[in-house]
């Protein structure tokens, strides 16, 4: 065996201060082999070109023979932050265009002169994300991350920009543009709840991937306070709306053009991690690695009857309050309790998760808790004169329910790997929009006329004719929607047993391991890329 010195071996990349090389065995082979062993080298352009050559006559050493183990310099890169960040504001800028209108339902409909223009507002968001969603993971493995940022960036900037321009035409064509302008930002919803897993899997070490995937997702929920917290503040009057639509436009356009001059490519030089130097399977292959993996069918279904519920939640949380006498400006405080416990309760599994690489043990104990404040959340809204008691659960379902979104969607990309982690994402979304469209229905269809004992006690009216929103019943809608959550959790409980193949490819079945202690069914060693294609590739990039 020979040993080659890293000490005249240079990158031209500035910040290779981070860099982190990967263990090479040595071959079973008579003929020699290198070993490159892991030192801290730095980098200067006067040897850029002998540090190709010496890189080549490596290259010329390795055999098909040679272990299949990555030869691959892994290497995590400051400008991830930035990625991260724009991702993160381009979610939440989304997230508030779509559910800015929620607390002031029943100004939104006069201002709109439409009935029912709160629900279409919002359910234009999810009727949208499901053909387009399948373009957007499409296009996504296709064109690249930078490809789908500024897709998502730019409908989503003109979308919030005609929604304002809506606000200054007649009454009689308000809604139709208003509407298409959301529609517009739609388009951007999609490609947006994609990213911020293929951001993690991309761009950052394991031991941050969690972190990264929970700071993109939760700005979605931040958008929701942002958007339950100001809106009725703002809101007085039908023709207040117009302050609304500015609030969320403005941000819009300015994330559109940051993200258009500060996202200059898809991946980094080099790769973060073992994983992300891998060739992941092509659009069509995924779905279908996805759809024949029972494991993921069922996180599939369970994950998006938990997205399906949290944005069926934000759509009719005003009108599930008001007739019980809680006001909008209570009604933002719920929601907005929900996503500052959500925040915390994220965090931290995010964390957990991070260090234990405990994803099953924590998503059940989690979506069990949810599940149980949930339910007594429901229940709670039907009585009035128990605010204190309402806000507390709020806080608790928060911080239980959201901690499972980010910790789901890591787990999604963990059993479904090598396949991309916007088909695996994608398809989770897709689900949840699905079932979202399907649970505002049930909340509609179950609602009865609110009992003539009642009547005191709303405050969902805020005027005659035009100005008015009809008060509901909602008993029977809530006690459907807890059957529905029950079930849910029972299926994860009973069914979902995930093996985490992305992990096992980086660390080995025996430091991968599933929070049992049992290891992990190996990886094939034929799905992972041959060395020489490895290193040739990064020789190119170099």
């Amino acid at each position: 065996m020979t040993e080659v010195d890293q000490s005249d071996v240079k990158l031209t990349d500035p910040e290779a201060k981070q860099e982190k090389e990967a263990f090479i065995s040595p071959s079973d082979t008579e003929k020699p082999t290198a070993i490159i062993t892991p030192t801290k080298v730095a980098f200067s352009d006067q040897n850029e070109l002998n540090a190709a050559a010496e890189a080549r006559k490596m290259l010329g050493d390795m055999k098909e023979e040679d272990p299949a183990m990555p030869r691959i310099v892994l290497k995590v890169y400051p400008r991830r932050w930035i990625v991260l960040l724009i991702v993160a504001l381009l979610n939440n800028t989304n997230t508030m265009s779509w559910i800015a209108f929620a607390p002031i339902a029943n100004y939104v409909d006069p201002f709109y002169d439409q009935k029912m223009a709160t629900n279409w507002f919002s359910m234009i968001y999810m009727l949208c994300t499901i053909p387009v969603g399948v373009v957007a993971m499409w296009s996504a493995k296709k064109f690249g991350l930078r490809s789908a940022i500024l897709i998502a960036a730019w409908t989503n900037g003109i979308g919030g920009l005609i929604r304002l321009l809506s606000s200054f035409l007649p009454v009689a064509f308000r809604f139709p543009v208003g509407i298409t302008g959301q529609a517009i930002a739609a388009v951007a919803y999609p490609f947006i709840m994609f990213l911020p897993t293929k951001v993690a899997g991309s761009w950052f070490p394991d031991n941050q991937r969690t972190l990264a995937t929970t700071i993109g997702i939760m700005s979605n929920p931040l958008g929701v306070l942002l958007a339950n917290v100001i809106s009725p503040q703002i809101v007085s009057h039908p023709d207040d709306v117009l302050y609304v639509n500015l609030f969320t436009a403005v941000p819009s356009i300015l994330c559109c053009v940051a993200a258009t001059f500060l996202i200059t490519r898809s991946n980094p030089k080099l790769p973060p991690t073992i994983s992300a130097s891998q060739q992941q399977m092509d659009f069509v292959a995924g779905v279908k690695a996805c759809f024949t993996n029972t494991e993921y069918l069922w996180l599939l279904l369970v994950m998006g009857g938990g997205i399906g519920m949290f944005n069926c939640l934000y759509t009719v949380i005003q009108q599930l309050l008001c007739p019980s006498g809680y006001d909008n400006t209570f009604s933002g405080l719920c929601a907005a309790l929900m996503i500052i416990g959500g925040v915390f309760g994220a965090t931290i599994s995010g964390i957990v998760v991070d260090k234990t690489k405990w994803y099953e043990e924590t998503m059940k104990f989690c979506m069990g808790m949810a599940v149980l404040f949930g339910i007594l959340f429901l229940q709670l809204t039907l009585r009035p004169g128990l605010g204190g008691l309402i806000l507390v659960t709020c806080f608790i379902f928060g911080v239980m329910g959201l901690a499972t979104y980010p910790v789901g969607l890591e787990m999604s990309a963990e059993c479904t790997f090598p396949v991309s982690e916007t088909t695996s994402t994608g398809l989770i979304v897709l689900s949840g929009q699905v079932q979202s469209v399907l649970f505002v229905a049930i909340m509609q269809i179950f609602s009865i006329k609110l009992q003539p004992d009642y009547l005191k006690y709303e405050v969902c009216t805020v005027g005659k004719g035009n100005e008015s929103v009809v008060p509901k019943d909602m008993t029977h809608s809530n006690i459907v929607m807890s059957v529905v959550a029950t079930s849910l959790f029972l299926i994860l409980v009973v069914f979902f047993h995930p093996k985490l193949r992305r992990l096992e490819t980086e660390r080995g079945p025996v430091k991968a391991k599933n929070g049992t202690g049992e290891p992990l069914d190996p990886t094939p060693l034929n799905t992972l890329p041959r060395p020489s294609e490895i290193a040739a590739k990064q020789v190119e990039e170099a």
